[in-house]
């Protein structure tokens, strides 16, 4: 039985819907709508599992993208230690902004059943 994703607009967390059939859009694999969802969430926010998400940074500490990098891996550990996430990388960087520090980073992934990696970006 196919996975009931829907595909996750990963910068406001809505659904996405298409604009010409009005109907949901599904996600380039069940996996990306998975770790989209686990990295926009912070750890404890979730309602329904406490666990689930990232564990917030302070993006000035000197180690943030290290730290970064870990809470990440500690975050999908489920879907890893399952199968459904393989070969996961995450990159990471803190560049120095007018505004303030930016971590950019990247997660690269097997989705289960596929060898094509797939990569999510992101900032915060």
């Amino acid at each position: 039985m196919p996975a009931l994703t829907r595909k996750v607009d990963p910068v406001t967390g809505d659904r996405v819907l298409g604009t010409a059939t009005r109907t949901w859009v599904e996600p380039l694999s069940p996996e990306l709508a998975i770790v989209q969802n686990v990295l926009r969430t912070p750890k404890g926010t979730a309602l329904h599992d406490s666990t689930y998400g990232v564990e917030p940074i302070d993006n000035a500490a000197p180690n943030a993208a290290s730290v970064w990098r870990q809470n990440v891996l500690a975050a999908l550990k489920r879907w890893i230690d399952r199968g459904v996430l393989r070969e996961v990388t995450v990159e990471s960087e803190v560049v120095s902004e007018p505004t303030g520090h930016e971590l950019r980073y990247r997660v690269t992934f097997l989705p289960r059943a596929s060898r094509t990696p797939q990569t999510f970006t992101g900032t915060i």
